[in-house]
């Protein structure tokens, strides 16, 4: 009996103690982050990124966990101080990946700065022609724009600034035909879809 109570002392001083112990702390992930504001079109490195401690919920599909897969990217979009670095933000192929195979990407002039400071990647627009609205693309998916980090339009010349899309190989024939040897001076236009 003294053996029975004895247990049951032991066990209920176990509880106890464990009840008041905080839980254990979880070290989170390592996930790469921007250290300060990345502008479009810089090529990440080491200098930019670090490696913080995220809990798993935290972490958006394709986040980085390694300083090295991200040095010597080209970043598609600004980037912000802190901001989770995931390869989605790179120019390149994977920019292409998820889409149908067969998506080619092209890079049309657009004049209209205000809108093209709206558009985000994944955005969908159909593509018109300049002058006549012609429906050149009627489902292009907007990979990147050019923009400064400031949100202004990066002028090139005939201060028009470029939104790269994925399209049909057909839909970028028509836009190179489209665009002919001119280069689209008036640019093209695009209606946001939604």
């Amino acid at each position: 009996m003294q053996l029975v109570a004895v247990t049951l002392v032991a066990v209920a001083g176990w509880v106890t103690v464990s009840a008041l112990l905080p839980p254990p702390v979880d070290p989170g992930v390592a996930t790469v982050v921007a250290v300060h504001d990345v502008a479009l079109g810089s090529t990440l490195t080491a200098a930019d990124v670090r490696v913080e401690r995220r809990q798993a919920d935290e972490r958006p599909a394709g986040a980085l966990d390694d300083v090295r897969a991200g040095v010597g990217q080209v970043v598609s979009g600004p980037v912000l101080a802190g901001e989770i670095i995931t390869s989605a933000r790179f120019r390149g192929a994977t920019q292409l990946a998820g889409l149908a195979p067969g998506f080619v990407a092209v890079s049309l002039p657009v004049s209209d700065g205000v809108l093209l400071g709206t558009l985000r990647p994944a955005d969908i627009v159909s593509v018109l022609a300049a002058g006549t609205g012609q429906p050149l693309a009627s489902a292009a998916r907007v990979l990147t724009t050019e923009l400064d980090a400031s949100g202004v339009l990066t002028a090139g010349a005939g201060g028009q600034g470029h939104l790269v899309v994925a399209v049909t190989p057909d839909e970028a024939r028509a836009l190179a035909v489209a665009m002919g040897a001119a280069g689209a001076p008036g640019g093209f236009l695009m209606a946001v879809r939604g």
